[in-house]
């Protein structure tokens, strides 16, 4: 932060001017300097404990009120005034806008102290009489610190507005993102929540001149329209909630979620003749937000159950995981249709589709990454056409313990 680089460039200058008053002996201008640098390191502290507006509210009086004794009790052709004009630029850089008003008190206590000080009106401290050599190397010295002091502040804030503008050109870039994300997300679906729509009207229309054989046709139809529509709000819902509630961290049995997932999979049409082999030891315990893990897994597996390979025998999905060092990998096979190498990057893209055939919304392995990301995990695809499918979730090895 800018005022805490501020208080460690005053503190070095406050050092160099203790020792210059160490070699010349003099006593109360080595106990002003060593208590004000004293206040400046607790500023530092204070920094460090992000507690920036009290680090500022104690540095900058101590700077004032240091450089007052100093300049008041000497020779104004030293040149020491000069060091209250980097002192009233810094008090109104460190200052973000909404204490800019902080800034400015301390930028108008510099600027009064500069005319008290060099008015000769009255000083606290007994005054110190120099030679003309000493005199000509002070004033030497002090402009040149004093400059070099100002160019140091200039660069400190020249960097903040890099920074700065680093963020704004981020953050705008974020936002050119997010609103073609939002283009997109509001055009499929529109487009996927009238298409059922519009096929159960038109299924309908065609009822009404039909036989009571077709009736039933084309109300099983219909049902499963409504079924595709029902998911795909499903899926609109998750998607919601995962970028609004909170991450609530418990222990997650992965074994018992994966048992509770197939369960409530095991009886739908397309799961028949599927064996699930669950390998997952049944103390593993991975510490985690349970109810987006149950999305991560439910979404997984449903689409293993919704793309298996009827034409085989031994159909199966199969969870079972590996460690590392630093990770943990759930991984969850099967030996579906697979899918084509050139789709892997894609099938995670909102809204994508396979083929025009496929049933699914879109949606659902983008939820699968999504959430992820934010339980500070990642899925990676392995599959191979007509032979099958693995995803990998994996987590931090911290996440993961035995009960």
């Amino acid at each position: 932060m800018l005022s805490g680089q501020y208080a460690l460039v005053s503190l070095f200058a406050i050092a160099f001017y203790m020792a210059l008053e160490i070699r010349g002996g003099l006593t109360w201008p080595l106990l002003a300097y060593t208590f004000s640098a004293g206040l400046v390191s607790l500023s530092i502290v204070m920094h460090r404990l992000r507690r920036h507006g009290v680090a500022n509210s104690l540095l900058f009086p101590t700077l004032n009120i240091l450089l007052y004794l100093v300049v008041s009790s000497e020779s104004k052709t030293t040149g020491s005034f000069l060091f209250f004009f980097p002192l009233a630029i810094g008090s109104t850089a460190v200052f973000n806008y909404s204490r800019r008003r902080a800034g400015f008190f301390f930028m108008a206590l510099s600027l009064l102290l500069l005319s008290l000080s060099i008015s000769d009106l009255f000083t606290l401290m007994p005054f110190r009489s120099y030679s003309l050599d000493v005199i000509q190397v002070s004033i030497v010295r002090n402009v040149i610190i004093a400059f070099v002091l100002t160019i140091t502040v200039m660069s400190i804030l020249i960097r903040l507005n890099h920074r700065i503008t680093l963020q704004l050109e981020s953050s705008y870039k974020q936002t050119i993102d997010l609103n073609k994300e939002l283009d997109r997300f509001v055009y499929s679906t529109s487009h996927d929540l009238r298409a059922p729509l519009l096929s159960v009207k038109g299924l309908i229309e065609l009822s009404k001149t039909a036989n009571s054989d077709e009736q039933t046709r084309y109300l099983q139809l219909m049902d499963k329209r409504i079924d595709s529509l029902d998911k795909f709000i499903a899926d609109i819902t998750e998607y919601s909630r995962n970028n609004r509630l909170e991450i609530v961290k418990e222990n997650v049995n992965v074994s018992e979620l994966a048992s509770d997932i197939w369960e409530s999979l095991q009886f739908c049409p397309d799961a028949q003749g599927i064996e699930f082999r669950n390998e997952i030891p049944k103390d593993l315990v991975l510490i985690n937000d349970a109810r987006r893990m149950k999305v991560v897994l439910t979404n997984i597996i449903s689409n293993a159950i919704r793309y298996h390979d009827k034409r085989k025998n031994g159909q199966y999905i199969k969870l079972y995981y590996q460690t590392t060092n630093s990770s943990f990998s759930l991984h969850i096979e099967d030996n579906g249709i697979g899918i084509a190498a050139e789709l892997h990057e894609r099938i995670f893209d909102m809204f994508f589709r396979g083929n025009e055939k496929s049933q699914g919304t879109g949606l659902g392995l983008y939820i699968v990454k999504e959430t992820l990301s934010k339980l500070s995990g990642d899925v990676l695809l392995q599959s191979v056409p007509s032979q099958g499918s693995t995803f990998s979730i994996t987590f931090p090895k911290h996440q993961v313990t035995r009960v």
